[in-house]
This record gives C-alpha cells, structure tokens and sequence, in this order.
C-alpha cells in the first residue's frame, strides 16, 4: 500500500524513527526539524495536557514557515507513577531512570498535532510497557553507550534496550515515536493523503 499526497507534508522532527515511521506510506514529505525549546512539565497539571501542548508547540513553529503545507509535529514521553521522565541530562540520570523502570509498568504516550491552514487537529495514544529486572550490569552496560541520552525514559524499544522490555500493550509504534496507523486514519479520513490506485488490472 502507497499514498499519495494531496498536499505538501512536512514532518516537524528531526527524528530519525519518525521519518522512518512516515516513509512507510511512501507519501512524498520533508524533515523540517523544529528549535523551540520543550516547556517545563511542572507547568501543567497533567502528563497528557504536556505532551500534547509539545506536539502543538513544535507543528505550529514549523508551520509558520511552511504556510501551504501540512504540518505533522508530534511528541512522546515516559510517565511512571505520574512522573514525566523526559530525556536523560547525563549518565547518573539515565542510570536513575532505568533503575525506577526496572520490573515496573509505566505509560507511553505519544500525541501528534497536524496543522494545515487555520485546520488543527490534535491526537494521542498511550502504549503501556512492562520491563524485566534490570540488573546493574545490564544498566551500566546501556549507559555506557550514547543510545539512551536523545530518548524519553533513557530507552529505545527499537535499539539495544528492547531487551529491557517483557511486554507491550498497546502500539508498538507509540512506544517508538509515531503511531503511524492512527495517523494515516486520520490524514486519510481529512483528505490530506489518497490511496494509490493499483496499476494491475483485475
């Protein structure tokens, strides 16, 4: 299955996930990276109402310069016992991260904003990941690398710490950055994005 455009699509991320995440519908879109510096979480009375004010925050910088495009910017965080755990300042903070995720539930939550003219429309899913006992071996070890230090909770499903995880429930997807079903749903049901028509005739 490929789409196609029906209008200009920027993504604003410089993440890497992300635009491999949006490639896959094989849309035509460029990487517009915004610079705004994320709010500070103590202002907000939930985790929710955060990361989706960050999602908004980085499509409508993006947006200002790209005025005729669709503007897709979007968020993620780690909460565990209503604590946001953003990115890792330092190895003493990833290793206290990942010491409090250690054999414990937590929430993942993605929110996603997409603007297209004065359209705005604003969306989240929340994935539920359980990790194993993580020994001070294997913690150390992660840290010790640079993986855990551009990533919410100090840790990527989709790199070296999935072996951290013992399960999901939820989309795989949000846990990586981009809940790419849910947001080609609704690029499609808004008319921002078409079904290819098949070449082979049946």
């Amino acid at each position: 299955m490929k789409f196609t455009a029906n209008h200009e699509i920027v993504l604003a991320s410089q993440s890497p996930r992300r635009k491999e995440l949006l490639q896959t519908l094989g849309l035509a879109f460029q990487t517009v990276p915004s610079t705004k510096d994320e709010p500070d979480p103590a202002g907000f009375k939930t985790a929710m109402g955060y990361v989706i004010e960050c999602a908004a925050q980085k499509a409508k910088e993006v947006a200002k310069k790209h005025r005729s495009a669709v503007v897709i910017g979007s968020d993620t965080i780690v909460v565990l016992d209503g604590e946001i755990l953003l990115k890792p300042k330092d190895k003493a903070q990833a290793m206290q991260f990942l010491h409090k995720l250690s054999g414990r539930s937590h929430d993942v939550i993605t929110a996603i904003t997409v603007l297209y003219g004065k359209e705005e429309m604003s969306f989240y899913e929340l994935a539920k990941v359980t990790f194993f006992e993580l020994s001070e071996e294997w913690i150390e070890a992660y840290t010790d690398t640079s993986d855990p230090y551009d990533k919410a909770g100090a840790y990527g499903i989709q790199t070296a710490s999935k072996l951290f995880v013992e399960k999901i429930n939820g989309d795989y997807n949000t846990v990586v950055g981009l809940p790419i079903a849910s947001l080609a749903q609704k690029l499609a049901q808004a008319g921002y994005i078409s079904l290819e028509k098949s070449q082979v005739q049946c």
